[in-house]
């Protein structure tokens, strides 16, 4: 008899929709297998086909509380014998984390408005997080975060902001998941999934610096790093904000209006004489490095094919991106080193397009040569041809 769901076969014939639709989601759900099926979460006699299956001395629950489901769930998935006979793959901390997690704290206390497992991953209808299908999987995490945490009245009672997911769509980030990049973060990569709690500003760094690893490396050795963290400052959040991340310019560092600098330091002699100098440094390599670029792409609208330039504007962007990350540690004298790196890619570009376009005046010259004197020797030979024909004409020998 092992094996045998009579829950599923049963459901699938009953007549009110409410009662046959788990049997028709379960078909596809990630827990349809022998050892877990209704009896899973349910509990119950799953080789009874009659009512006897509900019985209550079985412990068989036909509605969870809110506050219950994430013990059920966790009852298997912190199991750790049992999810390695089901799928090593598969973690077994969710249910800890969510304990730890402000939505698990709020479930727990019996705020209905909570999510638990369910709400995130469905009921009957569980998929695997790698299907597309599934409101977990990487495409469609921000849809599912951003439809509780969008919604003003749901989250009314909390006081807290409905914005963040239109901020996160038209941010640095946001366009660059929206193009397909892989490692583009949405909702789950800074909050965590199970463990969603908003961060503290002491450890907003921690979650930039698992994809911005450089940079915090180099952020902590700045004089903001200390004066961040003694006045309680985010230390990423405060220049470059959260949820609505500008792609990062020069724009960042000066002492115009809109630089950020001038946000704290607007009336400091001796940061803004700092701030100063770096955004000159970075305005300077950022004008050669477009010059450079403007001459290789007038090259190649001019038809020229110039060798080497995909690796000349790798070195440019590469230089590039190194400058970037120094700039945190806010020292003019450490930019000089990534500076020259670009000066150089700057000037192998030039090079490469002026070589080129020297061997083409070369080839020009050398064309124009080869064809003034096929011309004079085309003009001779006629020349001699209507010579040999008067003296044809005159009887000449």
């Amino acid at each position: 008899m092992e094996g045998i769901n009579t829950c599923a076969t049963c459901h699938a014939t009953l007549t009110d929709a409410k009662l046959r639709g788990p049997a028709k989601d379960y078909v596809t759900s990630a827990h349809r297998d022998e050892r877990i099926g209704c009896v899973g979460c349910h509990k119950g006699d799953p080789r009874d086909p009659t009512v006897g299956a509900h019985a209550r001395a079985l412990g068989f629950i036909a509605h969870p509380a809110q506050s219950e489901v994430a013990g059920i769930c966790g009852g298997c998935h912190a199991d750790a014998d049992f999810i390695r006979h089901v799928n090593a793959r598969l973690p077994v901390g969710q249910y800890a984390l969510y304990s730890l997690s402000l939505h698990g704290r709020l479930a727990a206390g019996g705020d209905e408005r909570a999510p638990t497992c369910a709400t995130c991953h469905g009921k009957h209808d569980v998929l695997p997080p790698a299907s597309p299908k599934s409101p977990v999987n990487r495409a469609n995490v921000h849809k599912l975060c951003g439809g509780c945490h969008s919604d003003a009245k749901r989250m009314s009672p909390y006081q807290i902001r409905t914005d963040q997911l239109s901020k996160w769509e038209k941010s640095v980030h946001g366009l660059a998941f929206k193009k397909g990049n892989p490692n583009a973060p949405t909702c789950n990569s800074c909050h965590g999934a199970h463990s969603a709690t908003p961060p503290d500003a002491s450890s907003v760094a921690r979650a930039c610096g698992r994809c911005h690893e450089e940079e915090l490396a180099l952020f902590e050795q700045s004089p903001h790093s200390k004066g961040f963290r003694r006045r309680g400052l985010a230390e990423c959040v405060a220049c470059h904000s959260n949820h609505d991340v500008a792609p990062a310019s020069s724009l960042h560092v000066g002492v115009t209006p809109d630089a950020m600098c001038t946000k704290c330091h607007a009336n400091d002699e001796k940061p803004m004489k700092v701030a100063d100098t770096i955004a000159g440094l970075l305005r300077g390599a950022r004008d050669r490095s477009a010059a450079a670029r403007a001459t290789l792409a007038r090259a190649r609208d001019a038809g020229l094919v110039v060798p080497g330039s995909s690796f000349a504007l790798d070195q440019l962007s590469t230089a590039e991106l190194k400058l970037r990350a120094v700039v945190h540690t806010l020292d003019p004298m450490r930019l000089e080193a990534p500076i020259a790196s670009i000066d150089r890619a700057v000037a192998e570009a030039e090079k490469l397009v002026s070589d080129v376009e020297t061997t083409r005046k070369t080839e020009r010259r050398g064309y124009y040569v080869a064809l003034t004197v096929a011309g004079l020797l085309f003009l001779s030979l006629l020349l001699k041809s209507l010579e040999l024909d008067r003296r044809r004409r005159q009887g000449t020998p």
